[in-house]
């Protein structure tokens, strides 16, 4: 493990902050954004991690950005899972350089950040994508897809901490090599989503102490290994996006072999770009939203907020990396958006009042935070609660 002390983060200049209101033919906006300065208020604990081409770690936030550790640990464009841990810290994990766990982890009572290397090496391609969230029951959770095409999982209770490091829990060649995964708190114990190898989503779950996969709905309906997004706290619920370009919504639907699951499009024919990343937030009483980045190089949202499935544009073109890394949090009555654009970070901050919630369009506000760092455009990110 390697130590390294937490500088206070360096400030940079904001640039323009813009004001967004999205909107949607025929739906005038019906009320006024809260002040830019409630926003930025409520989002100072908010932050979010990459890693840079030079292979650190960096941390975003409201204020700017500025490097978190000082030694590198996977490649450039190496996929992020921030979490905030049952004891108010945060863990960062990735796939490092050597193909195993990587995990940074805050110590409120040093202000180090100790960089962990969990269990063995070239168990997946350096960099691949991974999935982590902090359970109801106070365990991590982490999930990725191996260089033999099986899924492994860790957990730590309550602490991140080096233990027996991930292990396998699916037969090997279900997914391509680090394919996405959407992990999630499932009724009573840890799951997570995935595209496999036959382009079919999958659902891996632990039922009685063991690991189960099973299919959720025909083969060759997405890319293998392609983005699919779930709710961590919000049950068997995920989203995929269609060799049709469309976004599909999926949940148990109670019935038998060979499709016990409902399949339901939300969205047009070639909405999202085929193989998009995505990104799904849900607040307390509030509505759905699934972030992604189109093939413009717009955000949109496709949400239920007012009842129906609706598709909005968010931001201008050109902002994102068509159907690139972006990462949503809940907390309170925003939603907050991040993602690396060109040679700045952008921060949307979507606001819902309850009750009842909002009308369509949602609202917000946009920041730009230009970057003096080694990031690249659409390197992966993810947002967490700092302590």
């Amino acid at each position: 493990m390697i130590p390294h002390r937490i500088g206070r983060l360096r400030a940079v200049v904001a640039g323009v902050v813009l004001a967004l209101v999205a909107t949607a033919a025929g739906v005038p906006p019906v009320q006024a954004a809260p002040p830019l300065s409630t926003a930025q208020a409520a989002a100072s604990q908010v932050v979010g991690f990459t890693v840079g081409q030079d292979g650190r770690l960096y941390l975003a936030s409201s204020t700017g950005v500025s490097p978190f550790g000082g030694t590198a640990v996977a490649p450039p464009g190496a996929d992020v899972s921030a979490v905030r841990q049952a004891d108010g810290n945060t863990a960062v994990f990735t796939v490092g350089t050597q193909g195993g766990l990587v995990a940074a982890v805050t110590s409120s009572a040093t202000s180090n950040i100790t960089v962990y290397r969990d269990g063995a090496g070239n168990l997946a391609p350096p960099g691949a994508r991974l999935t982590a969230f902090t359970a109801p029951d106070g365990y991590v959770y982490v999930f990725f897809v191996g260089v033999d095409g099986a899924v492994y999982s860790t957990s730590y209770s309550r602490v991140v901490r080096p233990g027996a490091g991930p292990q396998r829990v699916s037969v090997p060649g279900v997914a391509p090599p680090g394919a996405v995964l959407a992990g999630s708190w499932q009724s009573s114990g840890p799951g997570a989503f995935f595209v496999g190898a036959d382009g079919g989503l999958r659902h891996l779950a632990r039922t009685g102490g063991t690991w189960q996969t099973s299919s959720v709905g025909p083969s060759g309906v997405a890319a293998a290994g392609s983005g699919v997004a779930s709710l961590a706290g919000g049950g068997v619920l995920a989203y995929y996006a269609g060799l049709d370009g469309r976004l599909w919504q999926v949940s148990p639907a109670g019935g038998g072999q060979p499709d016990p699951w409902n399949r339901v499009a939300v969205s047009g024919v070639g909405v999202v770009p085929v193989g998009a990343a995505l990104a799904a937030t849900r607040p307390a009483a509030g509505p759905t939203g699934v972030y992604f980045a189109d093939a413009a190089g717009a955000v949109r949202i496709v949400t239920n907020v007012a009842g129906g499935w609706q598709e909005y544009v968010a931001t201008g073109p050109a902002v994102a990396r068509p159907g690139g890394s972006i990462s949503v949090l809940t907390v309170g009555d925003y939603v907050y958006a991040g993602w690396c654009g060109n040679d700045l970070w952008w921060w949307l901050f979507w606001w819902w009042r309850r009750p009842p919630p909002p009308p369509p369009p949602p609202l917000g506000e946009m920041v730009s935070i230009p970057l003096d760092y080694p990031i690249q455009y659409g390197a992966n990110v993810s947002l967490t609660l700092y302590r």
